[in-house]
């Protein structure tokens, strides 16, 4: 056999696989057909397989400008080698369809590529005795080969490769069948030890990467049923349980803006310019019941970040909702968020994204960092003060305005009364001029200053001056800092006082555990505020507890007060915990010290929660005598 001219490919290949993603082989063979011209393109079966064997392998077919005998032996014997040389940062190399199909497929994986009507066939297999990668070779009358015409061979009982291919695809195109493994023969799902075995988690992974392939006719052969007793015996299997069910692939976009629902619509789309323009976030905002298109497409809102016809780093993550201000759960099903920030470009500027070599996620360069990751957090804090008013809207919508939204703020000026001297941090704020002789205010800053010495402008021309002249002058020049990028303004450190956030009651949905107690939302559409969970066990308990003590008259009275004590007491331990900001990044205060799950903890604590709470009950008078 003939090895892939590589050394130790193998462990090569092997180890840039675990870079690559879910279903990732079939990204970097749509992107091979879409390069190739190819305008059709078919995620199938192989059927003969499936009537001799009983074996479901998974085919890939397109009608792209196919390879010849040469070109097929070439791309296939050297590993990284295509169609195309490696291009710049942007141009797509890198895991390629060899890497991420071949370690999970060591049975083989064949291709069969017509060029001008005539077809040429290769397979690549895993030789268990070397561990390597290595071409099958062919014998025949005319010698050894290890590229062949299936129509030149008599394949007997076996799986004739000559009809495998699709009519449409024979004048010029390429079809790759994956032919598993020994313990898992059945390709038709993907990799089962990625965990890519859901009947439609092809599909919906292709609607989701692909931000639009309405221009390119792609169709995902799926199956109907998990058990493979309930799969389809042929291609014409008519049995309403069995038969496959032909997918055509539209691409995210489609299913955002482009789709029409029953009971909701597409109401507001817009684009928010972040990060001084480099950055475009589009958002799509919902209103209503979404299309059911959860088996085949997101249906849920996300985030992602757009790179070229791509969507990476999809997440749908409360917590990253949270970064842009969005918290509740209405409006997280309903919105789509689509970052697009510039590219990367050297010959510009060091600012901008491009794809790491697994093409599997994108890394960030800018601000002083390089290959970081894609600053979403700081990106969301943005979109958050800029956010669309349709938005806000649908946020002040989602809560309402019902009992268990506080609107009586006179807490928060209570607190501040009570402990704003303790509640002190210091703050970059804007320095003041006053009406002192220089102009500018001459009270002690925390500006940093730098001594340096500068000639006399007016020099005493005796080299040795008397001892009552006066010495040189030493100036000071001030160092402006900028407290945002592009300020011009002179920024100085003062103690301000910590303000106190509010707080609001909402349900469990809003929460990434349905038990956790509060979230600290700082980019809030109304202002920094914890949301309070109504439905958390912890607060149930509290509240029935005491409810038991009075009588049923002021069960809802008991609530409120109950209520309102913990979601002070959650307010009051944020504004505290601003202390830490001197000794602990913001982002890390934010995520870590004020996490949900930091704060559920926090406030499980009795003695200052009932101690509270009893002192506010003793107006509502005596409890029930004891049973």
């Amino acid at each position: 056999m003939k090895k892939l001219a590589i050394v130790g490919a193998s462990h090569f290949v092997n180890r840039m696989f675990e870079a690559c993603g879910n279903y990732q082989w079939a990204r970097e063979f749509l992107k091979n057909a879409g390069e190739a011209g190819a305008t059709k393109v078919e995620f199938g079966i192989e059927w003969q397989a499936v009537e001799k064997l009983g074996v479901y392998h998974r085919t890939i077919s397109d009608n792209g400008s196919g390879m010849s005998k040469d070109e097929l032996l070439r791309f296939f014997s050297t590993l990284g080698e295509g169609a195309k040389r490696i291009g710049g940062v942007h141009d797509n190399f890198g895991v390629g369809a060899k890497i991420a199909s071949l370690p999970w497929n060591p049975e083989g994986v064949v291709v069969i590529s017509y060029k001008d009507g005539k077809a040429s066939m290769i397979q690549i297999e895993l030789d268990p005795d070397s561990a390597e990668y290595e071409l099958v070779e062919f014998q025949s009358e005319k010698g050894t080969t290890y590229v062949i015409n299936p129509a030149e061979v008599d394949w007997g009982d076996g799986v004739n490769w000559s009809t495998v291919a699709p009519e449409w695809s024979r004048a010029h195109g390429t079809t790759i069948v994956l032919l598993g493994s020994e313990e898992a023969p059945d390709t038709i799902l993907g990799n089962p030890k990625a965990g890519e075995n859901a009947i439609k988690g092809l599909s919906v992974y292709l609607n989701s990467r692909f931000w639009d392939l309405t221009n390119m006719d792609v169709v995902v052969v799926e199956l109907r049923n998990e058990r493979k007793t309930s799969w389809p015996t042929g291609p014409d299997d008519r049995d309403d349980a069995r038969r496959p069910n032909n997918r055509r692939i539209m691409g995210a976009k489609y299913y955002l803006a482009d789709i029409t629902g029953k009971d909701g619509k597409l109401t507001a789309v817009g684009v928010v310019p972040l990060d001084q323009k480099r950055v475009n976030a589009h958002w799509y905002l919902w209103e209503g019941e979404r299309p059911a298109i959860h088996s085949y497409a997101k249906k849920p809102g996300y985030i992602a970040v757009k790179y070229k016809d791509e969507l990476f780093e999809l997440t749908a993550h409360k917590a990253h909702f949270r970064w842009f201000g969005v918290a509740d759960a209405k409006v997280q099903q309903n919105l789509f968020i689509v970052l697009e920030p510039q590219l990367f470009d050297p010959q510009v500027g060091m600012w901008g994204i491009h794809p790491d070599q697994s093409r599997n996620r994108v890394i960030f360069t800018g601000n002083g960092d390089k290959g970081a990751l894609v600053p979403l957090a700081d990106w969301g804090n943005e979109f958050s003060e800029l956010m669309p008013e349709e938005i806000r809207e649908a946020i002040l919508k989602a809560r309402g305005d019902g009992p268990n939204t506080l609107t009586d703020e006179e807490y928060r000026k209570r607190l501040q009364d009570k402990f704003g001297s303790r509640w002190i941090t210091t703050q970059l704020v804007q320095r003041l001029k006053t009406d002192t002789k220089e102009g500018v205010d001459a009270t002690p800053t925390n500006e940093e200053a730098q001594v340096v010495d500068r000639p006399d402008p007016n020099p005493d021309p005796n080299p040795n001056p008397a001892p009552h002249k006066r010495k040189r002058k030493r100036r000071i020049h001030v160092i402006r800092l900028r407290a945002v990028p592009g300020g011009n303004g002179q920024g100085v450190e003062r103690e301000v006082a910590v303000d106190v956030p509010r707080f609001t009651y909402v349900g469990k949905d809003e929460f990434e555990n349905p038990w956790h107690l509060a979230s600290w939302v700082p980019t809030d559409p109304q202002g920094p505020t914890v949301l309070m969970n109504r439905d958390c066990p912890i607060l149930l308990e509290a509240i029935k507890y005491h409810q038991a003590q009075y009588p049923d008259v002021y069960a809802q009275e008991v609530e409120k007060i109950v209520q309102d004590t913990y979601g002070e007491v959650a307010v009051c331990k944020i504004a505290h915990s601003q202390k830490l900001a001197k000794h602990v990044p913001e982002e890390d205060l934010d995520e870590q010290y004020r996490s949900e799950a930091a704060l559920t903890v926090a406030l499980m604590g009795l003695l200052a929660e009932e101690s509270l709470i009893a002192q506010r009950l003793g107006k509502l008078g005596r409890k029930k005598t004891a049973a």
